[in-house]
Parts: C-alpha cells; sequence; structure tokens
C-alpha cells in the first residue's frame, strides 16, 4: 500500500496546516472536483493555487524516488 506524503500549508490565515495525500487519492481528488482544504483553527475553506499543485506533484516525485 502506498504511503502518504505530508505537506506543509499555510491558510490564507496564516495558520500552519499539515495534510497528507497518497499520488493517487491526491489526482483522484482533482479528478473529481477542485481540490478544497479546511483551516480549523480558523474554519476557512480554501483551494489551492495551479502553483501549490505543481509543488505537491513535485513532492511526490521526489518521495518516490527516495
Amino acid at each position: 500500500m502506498p504511503t502518504a506524503t505530508k505537506f506543509e500549508i499555510t491558510c490564507p490565515n496564516n495558520h500552519d496546516q499539515t495534510v497528507a495525500f497518497t499520488r493517487d487519492e491526491f489526482e483522484a481528488t482533482l479528478s473529481a472536483g477542485p481540490l478544497q482544504f479546511h483551516c480549523n483553527t480558523c474554519d476557512t475553506d480554501w483551494q489551492p493555487s495551479g502553483k501549490d499543485i505543481e509543488q505537491f506533484r513535485r513532492g511526490f516525485e521526489k518521495t518516490e524516488r527516495e
């Protein structure tokens, strides 16, 4: 079973968050519709930018090479 990769993200109100996905989960979520994150600290929802999504994909590639 693939291991989830953890990513550190920051909500629009500067609260640090950690999300974890396997590559397959990430791509399936994107295929189902826009990816949306939620901050439990300030109850804010937001969508990652295209640049953020690319960083996630590079993170998966880096993890798979290790």
